[in-house]
Parts: structure tokens; C-alpha cells; sequence
């Protein structure tokens, strides 16, 4: 969930502990800077930021999800949001003929949860597993699947030998760390990071040829070039990273839900300083540098480059939407089993967050990739011409 930008003078001050973890991080990356001749790119930044062992935000134990942490993600808000993609997730096993489903980046668990709910009300046995980076979300997850423990594996990383099932993330493909390039006259350049004080600030842009080939292609497909001065993301490490599911997935699904643009949207011309955004304690800004470890670093995806990078790991596009319209066609249609209070106010303001267009509804994109398999449409207004 995005939620209302923030200035600076409104942050809450961590606490003494927070304050020391982050400190320790901002060692480590000073460190880091310094022997990299005091820059680094922006990706690298953002990696550690959000990754380096013991110390990074989804490393450490800080509280992330919630109201005493920095954001609540859809499967929190309603667990209408879980049961519609239990209903897409089922339908899918059954296409595959499999009872397997993998769950990146689990959260607090309760997407999990409502599942594997919805799954026994449907009468489907599942086999669920997690591969969670985080140590406080894992051990979140294992209190939240207690009723489940039987049915749940944590995985800590993707299986070595190709399987057949369903994988579902939430959230999970903004957290890919991203590189923040700035056109100028002679290419598109990277945008890195530096010490700056006590502790960084945004460095000069410098060459970088797989930045500048990024670029290159993103403006062969948009069919214009971008402006001087214009800035934004990319993520060099999606192809990779589909790649790798690719060879894990051997006929199967996934299913993304995240927010994010098509790529003419994405690199708008009036899009010109990107789509970076961080929280921290249910706020939002776009100022990185800000208690590092303590706050979450993200971009909006672009799922065109996602379209690409699948369909080059084997995947076929099977369907494209927004979550409102994904809702909407879906909770129309649920069995009585897994019926929502729908006359609950609780229930009716979580689901017009999710719905509509001014909130979550079109902010937030659903997609469905497919490997060696068919099987009915997404639910919803197709939008994949767009990509």
C-alpha cells in the first residue's frame, strides 16, 4: 500500500536500538563507498539497504508490516484480496494437475493464511512454501500458519530441481533493487551514491554500458528518445531474476500482484524524476538516505520490461489487469464458501481502498505468467496490449 507523501520535519524518530542498527549499516556502505573509489551505484545502494545480512530492512528484525511498522500491504487491509487470488491460484493448479504452490517474500503471513483457508474450503490440498529473506517475517509467518505447520515448508531459496505448481508474489517485484540513470547529452548515465556528511547523498552520474543499452532499448520501444535531464529506474536485475524461476518452474504459473505502469507511462515525458519511493512509519517520501535499514526502498514496476523479460525466460503473458477491475470480475463470482461481509463498514472501506481508481484499484497491476500450460483468463479487463 502507497501511502500520502511526507516532509522531512514529520518523521518519527526511531528508537535507541534502531538507531544503532542503523548506524552500523551506514558503516558497512560507507565502507563499501570507500573502497569502491567513493561512489557506488544506486542498486548496489539500494541492495544494501534492503539486504545486507543482519542489518538491511528486510534483514533485520525491525517491524515492517502493520500499524507498528511502515506500511499494510492488500492481504492485511481484507481477506478478499487473498480469497480472489485463491480462486485464480486454484484454478490454475488445476489446469497443471498440482497441488504445489511457492509464495516469495510472505510478508506477515496473512496472504498464506487466507489461502490455505480458501484452499481447504475448496476442497484442494496444498503443499505451501515460502522463501522469505527476512528472519522477523519468517518467524511472523510460523506464528500466523500454526493452524498450517503441517502444510508449510520455508525454502531458503528457490528448489534446485524443476517442479510443477503455482508461484505467487505480492509485493515482491518493487523490492528488486533498481538502477537511477540520468540522460545527459552524451547517453544515459548512472546515478550513483556518495558519502555526504554523516551519510549520503546522491552522486554525480557516470558511464555505465549496460545502463546506457537499457536505455537505449527502453527508447527503441517507446520509439522517442527521453530528455536531457530526464531521470528514472530500471531494474537490471529482472531478466536474471525471471530467469532463475524460469529454470525452477518447469510447467506452471505466476502471479504477480505489485504497483506499477505500463513502459509508455513508466517513462512519461512528464514522469521525469522517476518513480522512487520509500516508507517509513505509514508515510511516504522519496529521500533514500533517510535512517538506512529503518525505512523500505522502492520503485514502481514496469511491467512491460516484466512482459519482456518473462517471455524470454519461457513464460507466456496469460493475462493483465488492474486490481480493481481483477476484484471486481472475481469477488462478483465467489462461491458462498468463501463470501466476504460485504455489509461489514470494517470490510466496505477496505475493499473501496482496494478497488478504486484513486486508491489502490489502479495503482496496483495484477499479472499472470504462464510455462508449458493453458488455462482460463485472468479475471477482469485485459490490459495486456498495453505492455
Amino acid at each position: 500500500m502507497i501511502p500520502s507523501m511526507m516532509t522531512s520535519a514529520e518523521w518519527p524518530v526511531p528508537s535507541d536500538d534502531a538507531l544503532q542498527l542503523s548506524a552500523a549499516l551506514v558503516a558497512e556502505i560507507r565502507r563499501e563507498i570507500e573502497l569502491a573509489g567513493g561512489w557506488i551505484d544506486f542498486a548496489r545502494y539500494m541492495e544494501l539497504a534492503l539486504y545486507a545480512p543482519g542489518l538491511g530492512y528486510y534483514s533485520a528484525g525491525s517491524t515492517k508490516l502493520g500499524a507498528a511498522g511502515d506500511f499494510v500491504t492488500a492481504p492485511e487491509l481484507s481477506r478478499a484480496f487473498a480469497r480472489a487470488l485463491g480462486l485464480t491460484i486454484d484454478a490454475e493448479l488445476a489446469a497443471l494437475g498440482s497441488h504445489e504452490v511457492l509464495e516469495l517474500g510472505a510478508g506477515s503471513g496473512a496472504l498464506a493464511a487466507t489461502l490455505l483457508d480458501t484452499f481447504t474450503k475448496l476442497g484442494r490440498d496444498v503443499r505451501y512454501s515460502i522463501l522469505e529473506p527476512s528472519a522477523d517475517f519468517r518467524q511472523r509467518q510460523q506464528r500466523a500458519l500454526e493452524p498450517f505447520a503441517d502444510r508449510v515448508q520455508w525454502l531458503e531459496r528457490l528448489p534446485a530441481r524443476p517442479f510443477t505448481g503455482v508461484v505467487v508474489a505480492n509485493e515482491v517485484l518493487d523490492a528488486l533493487p533498481v538502477a537511477r540513470f540520468e540522460v545527459e547529452a552524451d547517453g544515459a548515465k548512472s546515478v550513483g551514491v556518495v558519502v555526504r556528511g554523516q551519510g549520503f547523498g546522491w552522486g554525480s552520474a557516470r558511464p555505465m554500458p549496460a545502463i546506457a543499452q537499457a536505455v537505449r532499448t527502453i527508447e527503441r520501444a517507446l520509439e522517442r528518445p527521453l530528455a536531457i535531464g530526464y531521470r528514472s529506474e530500471l531494474c537490471l536485475a529482472l531478466p536474471a531474476w525471471l530467469s532463475a524461476l524460469g529454470t525452477s518452474l518447469e510447467h506452471g504459473s505466476l502471479l504477480f500482484v505489485d504497483y506499477g505502469l505500463v513502459r509508455s507511462d513508466y517513462y512519461h515525458e512528464q514522469r521525469a524524476d522517476g518513480t522512487l519511493i520509500c516508507h517509513y512509519r505509514h508515510r511516504a517520501h522519496d529521500d533514500p538516505f533517510v535512517y538506512p535499514g529503518l525505512q523500505d526502498i522502492s520503485a514502481w514496476v514496469d511491467f512491460s520490461a516484466c512482459a519482456d523479460a518473462a517471455i524470454a525466460a519461457g513464460f507466456e503473458v496469460g493475462g493483465f489487469t488492474t486490481q480493481g477491475q481483477y476484484l471486481l470480475s472475481v469477488l462478483a463470482a465467489l462461491p458462498p464458501a468463501l463470501a466476504v461481509d460485504l455489509a461489514s463498514p470494517r470490510e466496505q472501506s477496505a475493499l473501496k481502498t482496494l478497488i478504486l481508481p484513486g486508491e489502490m484499484g489502479e495503482r496496483f497491476k495484477v499479472m499472470l505468467l504462464r510455462k508449458n500450460v493453458s488455462g482460463p483468463g485472468l479475471p477482469g479487463k485485459d490490459f495486456g496490449h498495453r505492455l
